[in-house]
């Protein structure tokens, strides 16, 4: 809930600012909800890897989890929720959308790679945000 208080202003006006409590708690609760869905996709990725030894799949697994555990990804998607009062989902996905944009217009095959490795982590929070809270 938004509370509206009526506050003087320092010209001499007269202004509104806006108590936004609430607001900032569902950031705060979709930050959390990103976060703990990151810790569940690295910790995912670390059985894989376990499990897979030292194939090329091991490779493509320490590439993943380099990736969801990145502070650029996880900044990214934290001001996203905050400045647009978004659900970790939105977040997600916008953020995803855009790295992978940006990569495709490289027209590298390497940059390439790296959109298809994003769009993998971007599936894998978001199937962590989407399971059922235990």
């Amino acid at each position: 809930m938004i509370n509206l208080v009526k506050s003087d202003g320092l010209a001499g006006g007269d202004g509104i600012t806006i108590a936004s409590g609430s607001i900032m708690s569902q950031n705060a609760k979709e930050k959390n909800r990103f976060l703990a869905a990151q810790q569940a996709a690295e910790a995912e990725i670390t059985i894989l890897q376990q499990l897979n030894g030292k194939d090329s799949e091991a490779e493509v697994l320490a590439v993943y989890k380099e990736l969801v555990s990145a502070r650029s990804l996880s900044n990214s998607i934290v001001t996203f929720i905050n400045q647009n009062f978004a659900s970790a989902e939105t977040a997600v996905e916008h953020t995803v959308d855009e790295i992978i944009s940006m990569l495709i217009l490289l027209e590298n095959d390497y940059m390439l790679q790296r959109a298809v490795n994003i769009e993998e982590i971007g599936n894998r929070l978001l199937h962590h945000l989407q399971r059922p809270e235990s």
